[in-house]
């Protein structure tokens, strides 16, 4: 398998080099047969991505540790389980995933883009320069299937902190959104070659820049239910730089899908939008260099490799190359309509955009920091939680009750009656919350800001769904027909507003776990009890047992919420034989109201055990916000009524208006 490998990734590194040539030489020389010989490069480089990616699997799966990298993360006790989800546990296979989904990405956007062949064209030249890069680096620094001789008997198996369920999932989700916006990308690239930047590639971009958000969104709450179920500290995001480097792209993608609804409607921040979409993909490569280069310290990174600076080098190429066609489009972009009032709908998006872009500078500033201090002084100064926490919370108060008042504010101009009819309600009841949580003895002011701002967009969305209800019933509508069609023929604004939904979800989950957490720990010895909280513990006592490749040591434990019983867990201590690597397999209690979060810290040799616990109010808000933010999601991208962009008049026909000559013998 490692020599299909081999040969599979040799082989796509020409072809991509082919498709790059050919796609640029037929923009160059307007020659159709290159271009079309481009467009099927596309196939061919995704299948012999597929073959390479289909030989490592059967590697794994065949234990054939005369593969490198497969007994690098593998080992025969390995479940089957683990085996597969080892293909992306090192920087190589890691690569050769992201390769794959851009074969994907690749192969659905250039069939997407048929009827708009003037844009094609750019797109599958950018598309390969893209695939070119990774297919370069597969091919030579970073091949997943560089032999090893003599072959060991056994591997050194998958990292330990690996072998959870969530961050098997995590890698692959979070590179289909990294991925993802290589497409948009690919899209704004061609628009500003060719010089088309009407709305078409706004509305072409705009559900690939969705489900790559989705991607990233759900890659970033995987990764944080990791660190939570996995790590033993009991939280769930702690602001490392690799963490750091999924959140900021999320962060300009999410004042992009707002930013554009001003350009759709007002013809206005085209510009913006523009740099948005350049930087957000720059930042995904961004990420991916963080994670290689080991230039930042970080549990998630990747261990240092050189292939890293190839990156760092590709980035500088992309932004540099990107901007400076933005540049010479400058003049094209010019705004439409202009902002007439402060209190407008216009202002309150231009507000959005600055505190997401000012939110990505201040994470950006913060991850680079100690990079920058020992590059200058030659000492490493790490910036901690805290710096983030302090910045970013107030960024995130002015973005949260932009929210509110955003999709309640008038195009143009509001009037003070339009004012008063939209947020009375909503403020009264944000005020009336936040007096009852005082009242009930809430004193975190934080937390009163946060449900109270929460409870203010709630009702505004709200009021929103039942204004248009209202409209529906007064036609003669039963209501729950009404309510029906209002989703149906509206899917994207109420789709946008179920995910603001998810949002003010997972904001309650962090201000609740945020505010009021607390924890406590007890040397115990079997048959004693502790109280944390409102909780009774008793321990019962340890026991120990093997699985493959594994020493596990258990602690069983009785648990009471004052008189009731809650039943009896058993928090865990696993220590990896092959790695020589201890883990903690804490056991939690989810509820809507909170989490009882339980470890077995250590133990001594007459049978005592230090249990810790941990509870976190409102835990489970954060991670039922996610699913309802991938509902609206879905929502948001199923076909409606809205516009199809429109196919260039001189293209809008199959095909290209080009030279045929030169199609004979093309891949």
């Amino acid at each position: 398998m490692g020599e299909i490998g081999r040969y599979a990734l040799l082989a796509a590194a020409i072809v991509a080099l082919y498709g790059l040539v050919v796609s640029v030489l037929g923009l160059r020389w307007r020659h159709g047969g290159l271009l079309e010989s481009a467009r099927r490069a596309v196939t061919v480089w995704a299948l012999l991505i597929a073959l390479a990616s289909a030989a490592l699997f059967a590697a794994f799966l065949g234990r054939d540790f005369s593969v490198r990298f497969v007994a690098g993360a593998s080992e025969t006790t390995q479940s089957l389980f683990y085996t597969v989800a080892a293909f992306w546990g090192g920087h190589d296979g890691a690569l050769l995933l992201w390769a794959l989904i851009l074969a994907g990405y690749m192969v659905a956007g250039v069939r997407g883009l048929r009827d708009y062949p003037d844009l094609q064209g750019p797109a599958v030249a950018t598309l390969f320069v893209i695939a070119a890069f990774f297919s370069l680096l597969l091919a030579s620094a970073s091949n997943p299937f560089v032999p090893l001789i003599p072959p060991p008997p056994d591997g050194q198996g998958l990292n330990p902190l690996l072998r959870n369920p969530w961050m098997a999932a995590h890698p692959p989700t979070l590179y289909l959104g990294f991925v993802g916006m290589s497409v948009p990308f690919a899209l704004v690239v061609a628009a500003l070659v060719t010089g088309r930047l009407d709305d078409t590639w706004i509305l072409l971009s705009r559900r690939w820049v969705i489900l790559a958000w989705l991607f990233l969104t759900l890659g970033l709450l995987f990764g944080a239910k990791w660190s939570y179920v996995v790590l033993g500290w009991g939280g769930y995001w702690a602001w490392d730089p690799v963490e750091n480097a999924a959140f900021m792209p999320w962060l300009t993608a999410t004042a992009w899908l707002h930013s554009i609804q001003i350009q759709e409607r007002r013809g206005m921040l085209a510009t913006w939008n523009v740099a948005l979409l350049l930087i957000t993909f720059g930042l995904t490569i961004f990420g991916t260099f963080l994670v290689r280069s080991g230039v930042l310290s970080s549990i998630h990174a990747f261990a240092q490799s050189p292939i890293g600076y190839f990156f760092l080098a590709f980035l500088a190429v992309l932004l540099v190359g990107s901007f400076a066609l933005l540049a010479w489009r400058w003049d094209l972009l010019h705004s439409r309509g202009t902002v007439e009032s402060v209190i407008s709908r216009e202002t309150a998006f231009l507000a959005n955009n600055l505190l997401f872009v000012s939110a990505a500078v201040v994470v950006f500033l913060g991850t680079i920091f100690p990079a920058i201090t020992e590059a200058t002084s030659g000492v490493k100064i790490n910036v901690g939680p805290g710096y983030f926490n302090m910045v970013m919370v107030p960024i995130a108060v002015g973005i949260l009750l932009l929210m509110g008042i955003g999709p309640l504010l008038p195009w143009r101009k509001a009037t003070p009656e339009q004012l008063a009819r939209n947020f009375t309600w909503p403020a009264a009841a944000a005020v009336l919350v936040a007096a009852g949580l005082a009242a009930g003895g809430v004193r975190s002011t934080g937390a009163l800001l946060v449900f109270a701002l929460v409870v203010f967009v709630g009702a505004t969305i709200a009021l929103e769904a039942a204004r248009g209800t209202a409209v529906r019933t007064r036609r003669g509508e039963p209501l729950p027909v009404a309510v029906w069609r209002l989703l149906a023929r509206n899917r994207r604004r109420y789709g946008g507003y179920t995910v603001h939904l998810g949002i003010l979800l997972m904001l309650v989950g962090i201000a609740g776990s945020s505010a009021f957490a607390t924890q406590s720990q007890a040397l115990l010895r079997p048959g004693e009890r502790f109280t944390a909280g409102r909780y009774t513990l008793e321990f019962i006592g340890l026991s120990g047992r093997e699985e493959p490749g594994i020493d596990i040591t258990t602690a069983t434990v009785r648990v009471w919420a004052g008189a009731r019983f809650l039943g009896t867990v058993r928090p865990e201590r696993l220590f990896y034989r092959t790695q020589e690597q201890p883990m903690h397999h804490v056991t939690i209690r989810s509820s809507p109201r909170e989490d009882l979060y339980v470890i077995l810290s250590e133990w001594e040799p007459d049978g005592r055990a230090m249990i810790r616990v941990l509870i976190h109010p409102l835990v489970l808000w954060l991670w039922a916000g996610g699913f309802v933010i991938a509902l609206g999601v879905v929502l948001a991208v199923l076909p409606e009524t809205w516009r199809r962009p429109v196919p260039h008049p001189a293209t809008a026909a199959r095909g290209l208006p080009l030279s045929a000559q030169g199609t004979s013998g093309a891949p």
